[in-house]
């Protein structure tokens, strides 16, 4: 039979059942499990930054096909948006991340051995469209095992460990390229040299997330949003007993308060298991196109465009922008560079092919990482004490005001200052911005909503990839002038953010007035309030 549900007021609400739950071992499992596979989405985003170069001798690609390789990847990410966010609701966010870390770390495996430029181009879209799973679901999964009040400090910690994927990167590109001893060739068919072995060590993390993922429970407001209280009710008592070290019978909860109380509808058919799936995926995603969830969505997408427009425009090219500045110092040491020189450094010059970075180089990556991690750090503490959407507008209009100066820099030095100023701030906001949402959205819809702002994202953010790739042997202060506009239009945006959702208002009526609420997704995929 089909199901609307209504509220009833006799029990415990599931955020008061979640905080009897307590504070201790399982939510830092939650959170050590879901920062392990943050770090693995992290090394996927980040590698072409270090694969790529590296790559680029054995391949013979140009900086407009590194652009290409790039979009690949976030094409990937477009085509597979609304699917993962859809699969997480109805199939549950745990299932969907195990199915996506290990079919992803499967084709970077498979990638890693297999020759020709075509095969990686397809890799990194394949990539591209598995890795938007734990990028759209991930941070829901954290959230729905929290408290309200953890909700968007837990949200900012797991933004730490997407910094620090960040600074991994460069170290272990740093130790592993450059190791002479990995280089064979079985008959053209089995290559394998340092950037591949590289590939491959990035797997891992995968694989163990894989495995871990296998021993930890769904969320329980994934099973409160179905309707299935009694396997809520048993993942509070998990919780509970791992928490305390209680028996999970000494869990004082014994009934939830729930929205849901199964009636019949007379007025729909009811279809088969797909049907009906297919038919809640087409009501979620037009649930957000209708007041009142049309502003949020219209708001948040366009602040996901222009940080990522930015993030993996401008931000994947600075290792680039560092080997040009050192290049060009060591080819004219009492010269002052401009941007517009370095843009056109590999067309007048023989630059020698290198296939790793130097320890300058190097060292000018790990600063950035590091200067982004502290940064992070901070704001997750701050998070407790300032409004939700405080700190990701702040870190975009920081963002978008370094990426502008980076026209007018003329040494590496204050290349290396602005750098780690953009980078921090791109990437505080980008994991942020998913906090404004968790906030905002209602549970039924929050996995999708969330694969809609990565759309909007990844959409931004294969402009911008393209953009760099045409303009980076030429014109370079273009894109550079882009971003920096679309970075502050998005943090000006911002400011326009309801600083609470329209549920959460209506709840608050509700409550006062008579202490029932109820949420239902209509048949035509509107959210009503009674």
């Amino acid at each position: 039979m089909c199901q609307k549900f209504v509220t009833t007021s006799d029990s415990v609400d599931l955020d008061r059942a979640i905080e009897l739950t307590g504070y201790g071992r399982f939510h830092y499992e939650i959170l050590a499990v879901s920062a392990l596979s943050i770090v693995s989405m992290g090394f996927q985003n980040g590698l072409s930054s270090y694969v790529f170069p590296a790559a680029q001798c054995d391949l013979n690609l140009t900086s407009y096909e590194l652009g290409i390789l790039n979009m690949a990847f976030m094409i990937g990410g477009i085509a597979s948006c609304f699917l993962w966010g859809a699969l997480a609701d109805n199939f549950g966010r745990k299932n969907i991340l195990i199915l996506a870390h290990f079919i992803d770390a499967t084709v970077t495996l498979v990638c890693s051995v297999l020759p020709g430029s075509f095969v990686l181009l397809v890799c990194r879209f394949l990539n591209g469209f598995i890795v938007g799973a734990p990028g759209s679901i991930i941070f829901t999964y954290v959230a729905e095992f929290q408290p309200p009040k953890y909700k968007t400090p837990m949200v900012c910690c797991c933004g730490v460990f997407f910094t620090l994927s960040w600074l991994l990167l460069p170290l272990m590109a740093y130790f592993i390229l450059p190791i002479q001893g990995i280089n064979f060739n079985i008959a053209n068919t089995f290559i394998m040299v340092p950037w591949r072995f590289f590939l491959i060590i990035l797997t891992l993390p995968e694989f163990l997330v894989t495995i871990w993922l296998l021993k930890t429970p769904e969320t329980p407001k994934f099973h409160f949003a179905k309707g299935n209280h009694r396997e809520c009710l048993e993942v509070l008592k998990t919780m509970y007993s791992r928490n305390t070290g209680n028996h999970p019978e000494n869990y004082p909860v014994r009934k939830l308060a729930t929205d849901m109380k199964m009636e019949i509808q007379n007025d729909v058919v009811c279809e088969g298991k797909s049907q009906r799936i297919l038919r809640n995926m087409v009501k979620q995603i037009k649930s957000l196109f209708v007041s009142p969830l049309l502003k949020v969505t219209f708001l948040t997408c366009f602040i996901m465009f222009g940080n990522m427009f930015g993030m993996f425009g401008l931000g994947l090219w600075l290792p680039e922008i560092f080997v040009r500045f050192d290049q060009f110092e060591k080819l004219y040491p009492n010269a002052t560079p401009s941007i517009k020189e370095l843009s056109q450094l590999t067309n007048e010059k023989n630059i020698s092919c290198e296939s790793t970075f130097d320890s300058t180089v190097t060292f000018n990556t790990v600063v950035i990482g590091s200067t982004s991690l502290f940064i992070n750090i901070i704001c997750s503490l701050l998070a407790t004490k300032l409004h939700f959407k405080i700190i990701p507008l702040t870190a975009m209009l920081v963002g978008g005001v370094s990426s502008g100066i980076f026209y007018f820099l003329t040494s590496s030095m204050q290349n290396l200052v602005v750098a780690s100023i953009f980078q921090a701030g791109m990437i505080i906001a980008n994991m942020t911005i998913g906090s404004i949402a968790v906030e905002l959205y209602p549970t039924s819809v929050v996995g999708i909503g969330l694969s809609l702002i990565m759309f909007s994202g990844r959409l931004g953010a294969m402009t911008s990839s393209y953009l760099f790739g045409y303009f980076m042997d030429t014109r370079c202060e273009i894109p550079i002038f882009v971003v920096a506009f679309v970075v502050l239009l998005g943090g000006v945006v911002g400011f326009f953010v309801p600083r609470q959702s329209e549920y959460a208002k209506r709840r608050k009526i509700s409550t006062a007035s008579s202490g029932i609420e109820v949420a239902v997704l209509s048949h035509n995929g509107e959210i009503k309030f009674r």
